[in-house]
């Protein structure tokens, strides 16, 4: 009896033994692998299964990991609008501007008299050849047969002024005070209006306006609407035939202010000249301009604002 009971009491151990291991693995052996679910915190990620296949960092990946820069958005709104790479080029290049808008344009106007003639095309031609343009006082005696050329320059941008009909010192200047003078410029402005199309009022008196006209003469002239140029520099041309050289000397010799206006004639030595002195213009830091009556400003003798 004791012996039965011995085994009865280790069989009921055995089986006690296997119940419980059945207990302990039973779900494990129906549904698979297990999965270890994560709570899910207010702003965290979602969590990642640990069946998902995924080496673990070696230690030089994670300290790659730790050194590289922490990139917001706003670091990305800096990248897409760089600062300059020179921030003082911007500097300099306004500075440089207000220096620039502080030089004074340097201009020279070229004048010619005494024309038309045989070598108002000439003088025209040079002037093409430089891309420039000059102002003209021409004598209505020499009108008649060099309309041709004075429609040429006209369309070429040249301006036609008035420089009296004959010339004649005695008969503008000694006869009954300027009543003469006045009437020989009227009737040229006529006659070149019926070539170019347009009114000149512009006029140059011969000689110079100085010593011949006086402050009543400039009031007439003044009241007949004529503006009245002389000039700033004398080439002195006409004294140098043959001589262009001494003609260019006598230029550089005078030529000094931003503003010049230069008396030349419709002579040979000026033909021969005027390519080395508009050359030389051109170096000293001068530009060319035409006469236009919109802009126009006083130049003469007596300073005298009217005209």
């Amino acid at each position: 009896m004791v012996i039965i009971a011995l085994v009865l009491s280790s069989a009921s151990l055995v089986m006690s033994a296997f119940a419980a291991n059945n207990i302990w693995h039973g779900n494990s052996a129906s549904h698979g692998s297990a999965v270890a679910v994560t709570p899910k915190f207010a702003g965290s990620a979602e969590p990642e299964s640990l069946t998902e296949d995924k080496a673990p960092l070696t230690s030089t990946e994670s300290a790659e990991a730790k050194d590289q820069p922490q990139v917001n958005a706003n670091d990305a709104d800096t990248t897409q609008s760089p600062p300059p790479a020179n921030p003082k080029e911007g500097k300099e290049e306004k500075t440089g501007a207000k220096t620039e808008k502080k030089t004074a344009q340097k201009v020279i106007y070229l004048t010619f008299d005494d024309g038309p003639g045989k070598y108002t095309d000439q003088i025209v031609s040079i002037l093409n050849k430089n891309g420039i343009h000059g102002t003209f006082f021409m004598i209505g005696n020499q009108v008649s047969g060099n309309e041709k050329a004075i429609k040429t320059a006209a369309e070429n941008g040249n301006y036609i002024g008035l420089h009296s009909m004959t010339h004649d010192k005695k008969k503008l200047y000694r006869s009954s005070g300027s009543a003469r003078f006045i009437k020989e410029f009227k009737q040229e402005q006529e006659i070149i209006q019926k070539i170019t199309g347009t009114t000149p009022w512009l006029i140059r008196a011969p000689y110079g306006s100085k010593p011949e006209i006086n402050n009543k003469f400039l009031n007439d002239i003044a009241a007949a609407k004529f503006k009245m140029w002389d000039w700033t520099v004398d080439s002195k041309d006409w004294n140098y035939p043959g001589k262009p050289e001494r003609i260019i000397q006598e230029i550089k010799r005078q030529v000094h202010r931003d503003t010049e206006v230069i008396l030349m004639h419709e002579k040979s030595q000026t033909v021969q000249a005027l390519p080395g002195i508009i050359k030389y213009l051109k170096k000293k830091g001068y530009s060319f301009a035409v006469y236009k009556p919109d802009q126009h400003f006083p130049v003469n003798f007596a300073k005298d604002e009217r005209l």
